[in-house]
């Protein structure tokens, strides 16, 4: 069915951004509209929406689409021009283009006229996406209980004769096996001075040592909706230098946890986090943003970031996570989901955060 509350919303957005047309593509974001999952592949598949309220769908007849109430229909078969149809529809000026939309099929609808202008046109949609109803806040705290199950599990499973790769698919396994979606990518499980690559990928044959850092940053889709948390444990034992690395990374998530209310700007809660990490001597090794925001998607706005002047508004969904990485030595990350409520924040995520040592049973 089609969410006309939130299509009123878009429109909201469209007409202060002075767009009298988007064309919205993301399966996510068409999803987020329509209650409709669609995985147009290499075709094309789009929905007009008209600040007058006229919406209009462009749909191959292979995806399963069927007709909604109060939008405007169009079939294509294979073989057939669908942006011949788009254009069709649109009026001359600005168009606003979705962000993730191939280039192919934005320089195929702009080749069928001459007087369209593209503009990006999906932070209409993202704004709305980033305020989450309770219905949506729900499936977020749904998300986030397996993910505590799923950390719990893997901590519990730390043992020296598993690889990170072997770990790793575990943890998948356990996902699935609790109702989350199987994700294509492997969950980053991090060992040793790994553990100081932001972004390290489990790794077949890298083995578990004594004194070790144990980096987990697991997500997953539940019911269409992410979560995602970090923890940093240690095995068998913590030399003094990373449990003084642990502690300053707790404090400054704990600094920015505290400091998200409605009105704050997301740049903000980001130079809370760093300004801790950045008085304790290790400003030099926070090395990513504090935070992203999850929804649909595990990543999408808005983002505590430097760079990010969006405000704080209730029912945004996003990630706190300060971290250290110090290269071939060590690196501790500690993350959870909030919700921004009416005069703070809700956390999302529940397991512990103290500093645990594993392996000594």
């Amino acid at each position: 069915m089609m969410n006309k509350q939130r299509f009123a919303r878009v429109v909201e957005n469209m007409k202060a951004s002075g767009l009298s047309q988007i064309l919205v593509t993301d399966d996510p974001s068409i999803f987020y509209l329509t209650k409709r999952i669609v995985n147009p592949m290499e075709r094309c598949g789009a929905i007009l929406i008209k600040d007058s309220g006229e919406v209009h769908a462009f749909m191959n007849n292979l995806f399963c689409f069927d007709p909604i109430d109060g939008m405007v229909m169009h079939y294509y078969a294979d073989g057939e021009n669908p942006y011949a149809l788009i254009a069709a529809e649109l009026q001359p000026g600005k168009v606003g283009f979705d962000k993730n939309w191939p280039s192919k099929h934005t320089i195929s609808v702009l080749q069928e006229r001459d007087d369209l202008i593209p503009v990006l046109g999906s932070d209409c949609v993202d704004l709305c996406k980033s305020q989450k109803d309770e219905e949506e806040r729900e499936l977020l705290r749904k998300a986030s209980r397996v993910n505590d199950l799923a950390v719990g599990y893997a901590i519990d499973h730390i043992d020296p004769s598993l690889d990170e790769k072997q770990l790793s698919d575990m943890i998948e396994e356990f996902f699935e096996a609790h109702g989350a979606a199987r994700d294509i990518q492997l969950q980053y499980v991090c060992y040793g001075k790994n553990a100081a690559e932001p972004h390290h990928g489990a790794v077949a044959g890298e083995k578990l040592k004594e004194g070790d850092a144990v980096l987990f940053d697991l997500w997953a889709p539940v019911d269409n909706y992410w979560c995602d948390m970090t923890r940093t444990v240690f095995y068998k034992r913590v030399s003094d230098e990373h449990r003084k690395v642990y502690e300053i990374v707790k404090e400054a998530q704990q600094a920015a946890i505290d400091f998200v209310k409605p009105g704050v700007k997301m740049c903000d809660i980001d130079a809370v986090a760093r300004k801790v990490i950045t008085d304790a001597g290790y400003g030099d090794y926070f090395l990513t943003r504090t935070g992203h925001g999850v929804g649909m998607t595990v990543h999408e706005p808005p983002e505590a970031s430097a760079s990010c002047d969006l405000i704080a508004q209730p029912g945004m969904c996003f990630s706190i996570e300060p971290g250290i990485y110090l290269k071939d030595d060590v690196g501790v990350r500690i993350e959870d989901l909030v919700i921004v409520t009416e005069d703070g924040c809700e956390v999302l995520t529940k397991y512990p955060k103290e500093l645990q040592i594993v392996g000594n049973d």
